[in-house]
């Protein structure tokens, strides 16, 4: 059984220890997703898609997860914001 956490504040399914990093002179460090959508400058729907596939791969492998959510509402919610993404392109590209 998942372990599954409330919404608000600092919850365990938005953090991953990352004990093998790519690069190895790096050392073990712990990922928040958060940290990761700001340091890039996620636009809204990148960032809620982001944390959508973060949740269903957490709860997935890790076995934490949104108290209430289901891989199918995660994936539902990464598709919606894929076509707002494709969308607001399409309008950007369309205006030049």
């Amino acid at each position: 059984m998942s372990k599954v956490e409330n919404q608000g504040g600092k919850v365990n399914y938005y953090v991953v220890d990352i004990v093998l990093p790519t690069d190895p002179m790096r050392g073990a460090y712990e990922a928040e997703c958060n940290d990761i959508i700001e340091a890039l400058g996620m636009t809204f729907p990148e960032g809620e898609a982001f944390k959508a596939i973060w949740r269903r791969a957490a709860q997935r492998t890790l076995g934490v997860g949104k108290e209430g959510n289901t891989a199918l509402r995660d994936a539902e919610k990464a598709e919606f914001y894929a076509v707002r993404m494709s969308l607001i392109e399409k309008q950007l590209r369309a205006q030049q």
